[in-house]
């Protein structure tokens, strides 16, 4: 079967997100960037950057259809229904996914915890994960996003193997610009 994306192992050590992502999952982004700040200073940028800062992606989110307020955090959109804030290494990682319930009895209702994600997690038809991580780099941190996903079955491949080939573009301009702000927050003078 083609994919949009070819790797399936991260080039990297280790870290929180590899908890969630296993086996059968695919690495469909990875984007970074050096910011000059502590690696705690970094990464609560990147959770307390607001979507008021991102015009772009506002509107892209509302193209898209999903629920946000210009005042929300990106903990905070990451954190709101069909999202959830997953795990997190406090100064370094911040783990949230997203997925499909499966249909029929029990199914179509969306998880609204990690436990609940993970509980659901095995039969869903889709599933993705991203994660913001800072490593020690130089004079800062290297802080870096992925982006993962996990499908069951052929017609959930192919539907979200289109589904990315048009949406890819845009996810990565927007994890871009998540990072470039970001960065602008944690390195602003105090």
């Amino acid at each position: 079967m083609l994919f949009p994306y070819d790797r399936s192992r991260a080039p990297r050590d280790s870290c929180v997100i590899d908890r969630w992502a296993g086996q059968g999952w695919r690495l469909l982004e990875r984007h970074e960037l050096q910011v000059r700040a502590p690696a705690a200073v970094a990464v609560e940028a990147v959770a307390s950057t607001t979507l008021a800062e991102l015009p772009a992606v506002r509107a892209l989110f509302a193209v898209r259809g999903l629920r946000f307020s210009k005042e929300m955090t990106l903990r905070a959109f990451f954190s709101t229904p069909p999202f959830v804030w997953l795990e997190e290494e406090v100064g370094r990682e911040a783990v949230f996914g997203v997925l499909i319930p499966p249909a029929g009895p029990g199914g179509r209702k969306r998880p609204r915890s990690p436990a609940e994600f993970r509980e659901a997690l095995g039969a869903a038809p889709f599933a993705a994960l991203g994660t913001f991580r800072a490593e020690p780099e130089g004079d800062g941190v290297r802080l870096w996003t992925e982006t993962w996903s996990r499908t069951r079955g052929v017609v959930p491949s192919l539907t979200f193997g289109a589904y990315w080939l048009a949406i890819g573009p845009w996810s990565a301009w927007i994890r871009r610009m998540f990072l470039r702000a970001a960065r602008t927050r944690a390195e602003a003078p105090v």
